[in-house]
């Protein structure tokens, strides 16, 4: 009898480990659109590099910023944060455009929440994580950054759009002045987005993992 405790407490210990290790795996997923810098012009740019037709967006200057708050209060957890880049349009070239698919550039980026902690992306970032170094102007670049993590987030994106009719760029910045180069009003517009997650699919009888460092 004491044996088949013995037995018993030892297949429960083990039965919450496993649980406790499946829920180290990534559990969520965020897919958030971003569009990035500056569009110098309403022509459009084919794979192949020829100017012709329509842009992606339209002439103009855009930035995006994503918000990821974990608003747990009982938790004495933490939530691992991984995140991937699909680009579409790079640099102002179109190259994710039908019939072009694009790999994720996957796990370029990782972070750990604590309860009540938040964190933020924005274009520099990607910047950042593409290419070593923020550019200025930053060139035109739009994908989807998606998020996968072991518990689930609050995610917000800001989009914001500004139009001039004649911007002046230098090595240093990028200005809206009219022909005797004085400063002129700008457009501007903003869009807040709640972004919803998704629980990610395992295939049928795959056990799942603890795998919160990778």
């Amino acid at each position: 009898m004491k044996m088949k405790r013995m037995l018993l407490c030892a297949m429960l210990a083990l039965g919450l480990a496993g649980a406790q290790g499946a829920w180290a795996k990534e559990q969520f997923s965020y897919s958030v659109k971003f569009v990035c810098g500056y569009n110098p012009t309403n022509l459009g740019v084919s794979v192949d590099g020829k100017v012709e037709g329509e842009p992606s967006v339209k002439f103009g200057n855009y930035a995006t910023e994503i918000n990821l708050v974990w608003p747990e209060i009982y938790l004495h957890e933490t939530n691992y944060i991984f995140k991937h880049l699909v680009v579409l349009v790079d640099k102002g070239k179109p190259v994710g455009r039908e019939p072009n698919v694009v790999p994720a550039r996957s796990y370029i980026d990782s972070i750990q929440l604590g309860p009540l902690s938040g964190t933020m992306d924005d274009c520099n970032r990607f910047a950042e994580l593409l290419w070593g170094a923020v550019p200025t102007p930053y060139p035109l670049t739009i994908g989807y950054l998606v998020i996968t993590s072991t518990h689930e987030l609050d995610v917000t994106a800001v989009y914001t759009a500004e139009t001039c009719s004649n911007w002046v760029n230098s090595p240093e910045k990028l200005e809206c002045l009219d022909a005797h180069g004085q400063q002129q009003g700008v457009s501007v517009s903003i869009d807040v987005e709640k972004v919803d997650g998704r629980r990610l699919a395992f295939p049928a009888g795959a056990a799942v993992e603890a795998d919160p460092g990778k």
